[in-house]
């Protein structure tokens, strides 16, 4: 009985003993690791839009209102404030502004931008005006109207960017800055869409731009007059694709602002 007893204690300590070297073993290799991969889950995730101010204005909006508003605060001409847009075959364009421009929101904000939308439902009280100085008071780093065009000719078809003139604004950078965004979106919305290039208009006459003391831009995605464009931009897919476009318009232009390019 004693030997068993003996023996007993004896396997334990054996026992003991190498859970004790093995301990030992792994607390020398933890502190032979290096720093970067012992901490590497607690280190922080960075996003390439983090800090920037994006605001997403989603052209048009259903509303009562019937008024006019200034074109520009040194001018007297006037222009109405609430326009219904064009449509197609199955949509309106307010709605389609819409759908794009909450498909862009939570694209921006995955990639970590502080985005403002003027409107995240069909009715909005927001005129061309109030749309500008939002995005103003906001310090916005840049503010991005999403459209879509129409013609008399249903044969016309195609993607353009519209940037402010300097027709009633005086600052440089905002219009330097406007420019090289809008050139930047219109590119890679092509490449994206595979949409026809229309080029980028510059313009006088929006209310939009004119108010404005940020950089602006406006994205008419495509002709809801003509069928074969107004059917692809029905789709979720393309939907998607052209929200995809802008998105990485937008990254190229920060990425080219940040690192101090021209």
């Amino acid at each position: 009985m004693m030997r068993r007893v003996l023996f007993a204690l004896l396997a334990a300590a054996v026992m003991l003993s190498g859970c004790n070297k093995k301990t030992e073993k792994a607390a020398i290799d933890a502190e032979d690791m290096p720093d970067n991969e012992a901490t590497a889950e607690n280190e922080p995730v960075t996003f390439p839009l983090e800090g920037k101010i994006i605001v997403i204005d989603a052209g048009h909006g259903k509303n009562s209102y019937n008024k006019e508003e200034k074109i520009a605060p040194d001018s007297d001409e006037t222009k109405i404030a609430f326009a219904s847009g064009t449509a197609g075959k199955n949509q309106s364009e307010e709605e389609l502004n819409l759908s794009v421009a909450l498909i862009l929101q939570k694209s921006l904000e995955d990639l970590g931008a502080d985005v403002h939308m003027t409107r995240t439902a069909h009715e909005s009280d927001m005129a061309n005006i109030d749309r500008a100085e939002f995005a103003n008071e906001l310090g916005a780093d840049i503010s991005v109207k999403i459209h879509a065009d129409g013609s008399n000719d249903s044969r016309v078809h195609g993607v353009s960017v519209l940037v402010p003139g300097s027709g009633h604004i005086s600052d440089k950078n905002v219009l330097s800055e406007s420019q090289k965004a809008g050139g930047l979106v219109l590119e890679e919305f092509v490449i994206a869409t595979g949409a026809y290039n229309r080029g980028i208009s510059v313009r006088d006459d929006l209310t939009g731009f004119n108010w404005t003391k940020v950089p602006i831009i406006l994205v008419e995605m495509g002709f809801m007059t003509n069928t074969e464009e107004d059917a692809l931009m029905e789709s979720s897919e393309y939907q998607g694709k052209m929200a995809e476009g802008i998105v990485r318009g937008l990254l190229r232009y920060f990425e080219n602002a940040d690192d101090g390019g021209d």
